[in-house]
């Protein structure tokens, strides 16, 4: 597919969950809106009822983390076909995802984790984005990602690298400003030059974040307000291209909707003092980067070898965990590769405990933080992540809990954990047409006589002889030295889901 001309919509904002209400009933005046596309994806719930009435209202794109484009398995053909189905549903302005690759040996981390710049991965990469425009029917746009560890072997700068891979496949490029200033910080070069490295026609969006200053690096954590050599990227950007539709991201400590509305007013008023563009690519500056290098290109070690290796130190017990990756990685600022690997290896615990904290609110609550941290660590030591959508990693910790840390008889934390997973599946769950009286009465009738009922995906009846329904009501004000008493007798509890609403009644 060739490249394209990219839609400009002005500014928009991340489309996150503590601001749907206020989007839904106030209607603000946003350009349009950014969705996660697993968060609606794998949902036949209230997130996919929200996106779509939001839809109505304004433009939206959709921007994914999991689509793995740069990694050695092969595509996830069942995720592409999910993401194929939403685009169709709300047929987004652009689709977009990241040019990283975070899955390997069919294990899902969770991670955008860094491509070595090879020849090797430009070509392999790009026969994967022809793939996925191909099945989308579409052009994509790929992201720039934060990374915090370089490859000895790599052969081309970052941009030299996303340049090579948009221009031979027709993708767009996603250009986050954040993202190369934490990168300019983090790797020692100079962000302008990344700008200049870029040519007319390839960029198809622009995203402005916050990072975190972790001292010896720069954290991309989108929790922050945009600092003002960010800014000053951003105005560089819009003198080299003109205006292009800017998102602004904020996904943790996330503010009140006003907060946002007055960033992406700012980017406004910067994009509408740049009307024209003033192109001045200069190949020469790239070479000389190039020619600069500390290390130089070194013996290339295979893409696949270096993900397994890579994906295994991240999960520190996978098999290959102890094979170093110094002789792959470059020092950075003097610190060893082995312990800026740690980022990324604190941060695949972190996001499982994030994800797990999510789901079993009661389980955190009557555990108590300290020791729910200890069994989720446990957790991602153990569990192998084969879904590419963090939200549901949290299938196997009910038998986990049994299995390693609670006798079921004798503690209520796997009964509630059972219950709470039951609780997520009945809210994300894609309910099939019931049957009605007119399909009812095309029915035989010698075909009643073995036919069999069964419930909805988002119906299941749940019994347990712990007041479970009473903990999980009650999660806010658990106590966790609070004693659970066990009835003789089950209790019984219907979960069902009423429109977007999940709903917990007592049985008799």
């Amino acid at each position: 597919m060739k490249n394209t001309s990219w839609p400009l919509l002005g500014c928009g904002l991340g489309l996150r969950t503590p601001h749907y209400q206020t989007i839904l009933e106030t209607r603000p005046k946003v350009d349009w809106f950014e969705a996660v596309s697993e968060n609606y994806m794998d949902s036949g719930g209230r997130p996919v009822q929200v996106l779509e009435k939001i839809r109505e209202r304004y433009p939206v794109a959709l921007h994914g983390t999991a689509l793995s484009i740069g990694s050695s398995d092969p595509l996830n053909l069942k995720y592409l076909e999910r993401l194929k189905r939403l685009a169709d549903r709300v047929s987004p302005f652009l689709v977009t995802d990241h040019l990283c690759w975070s899955s390997v040996n069919g294990e899902a981390l969770h991670d955008l984790l860094p491509i070595p710049f090879t020849e090797e991965a430009v070509k392999h990469t790009v026969r994967r984005v022809r793939q996925v425009q191909d099945l989308l029917g579409r052009n994509i746009a790929l992201e720039n990602v934060s990374t915090y560890v370089t490859y000895r072997h790599s052969a081309m700068t970052e941009w030299e690298f996303i340049r090579e891979v948009a221009r031979r496949s027709g993708c767009g490029i996603l250009l986050d400003l954040n993202n190369i200033y934490v990168n300019a910080v983090n790797h020692d070069f100079n962000p302008y030059d990344y700008l200049e490295g870029i040519p007319e026609g390839l960029v198809a969006q622009f995203h402005l974040a916050g990072h975190t200053d972790m001292g010896d690096f720069l954290f991309d954590t989108h929790s922050q307000p945009i600092i003002q050599k960010v800014w000053k990227l951003y105005e560089r950007a819009l003198e080299l291209w003109g205006p292009v539709s800017t998102l602004i991201e904020w996904d943790e400590h996330i503010p009140k909707f006003p907060v946002l509305l007055a960033e992406a007013e700012k980017a406004k008023k910067i994009a509408a003092r740049f009307k024209s563009r003033k192109t001045s690519q200069t190949r020469a500056t790239m070479v000389a980067i190039r020619e600069k290098s500390e290390h130089g290109p070194q013996k290339t070690p295979g893409l696949r070898k270096v993900q397994q290796i890579f994906g295994a130190r991240i999960a520190a017990h996978r098999p290959g965990s102890k094979e170093p990756l110094g002789a792959f990685l470059n020092p950075q600022h003097g610190v060893p590769p082995e312990e800026r690997l740690s980022v990324y290896a604190n941060g695949f615990t972190a996001r499982l405990e994030e994800a797990l904290s999510e789901t079993y609110e009661g389980v955190r609550a009557l555990l108590g933080a300290d020791r729910f941290s200890e069994v989720c660590r446990g957790y991602a030591h153990d569990e192998v992540s084969t879904d590419y959508n963090l939200n549901f990693i949290g299938e196997n910790f009910p038998g986990f809990l049994e299995k390693n840390s609670f006798q079921k008889d004798k503690h209520p934390a796997v009964d509630l954990a059972d219950f709470e997973w039951r609780i997520w599946k009945a809210f994300h769950a894609f309910d099939k047409t019931p049957l009605t009286p007119e399909k009812a009465a095309r029915v035989p009738p010698d075909a009643w006589e073995e036919a069999r009922f069964i419930f909805q995906p988002s119906v299941s009846v749940f019994e347990s002889r712990w007041p479970v329904l009473d903990l999980w009501l009650s999660r806010h004000e658990i106590n966790p030295a609070r004693e659970v008493k066990r009835s003789q007798e089950p209790r019984g509890v219907l979960i069902s889901r009423k429109l977007d609403q999940v709903r917990c009644e007592r049985l008799g």
